[in-house]
């Protein structure tokens, strides 16, 4: 019983450490974002936005927001929906090129 408690406390103590460590990822994201745009290396976020919106197909979708970025890779995903079905929209932010679609 003891031991089947303490390991229920452990499982518990190590899923609320994970929220926090994925919001340290998404910080350190965002720090070399900052320092990237800062230095140069990549295209404003609103900038990108709106190249890609001024484009076909994108033109005739709706921007849903919620940008999120892969520091790694250097990689946006912007996500825009058509008709009734949601489409992510890859975009290299050093170049504005888009890079891949789902779906």
């Amino acid at each position: 019983m003891i031991r089947a408690l303490t390991l229920s406390l452990a499982s518990a103590l190590l899923l609320a450490g994970t929220p926090a460590a994925a919001r340290g990822d998404r910080d350190r994201d965002q720090d070399n974002l900052r320092e990237a745009a800062a230095q140069g290396q990549v295209i404003p976020l609103g900038k990108l936005i709106a190249e890609v919106r001024s484009r076909a197909p994108y033109s005739d979708m709706t921007y849903l927001g919620g940008p999120q970025f892969d520091a790694r890779r250097m990689i946006y995903a912007l996500k825009f929906m058509d008709g009734s079905q949601v489409v992510i929209v890859y975009v290299d932010a050093r170049t504005g090129r888009i890079v891949g679609r789902r779906p």
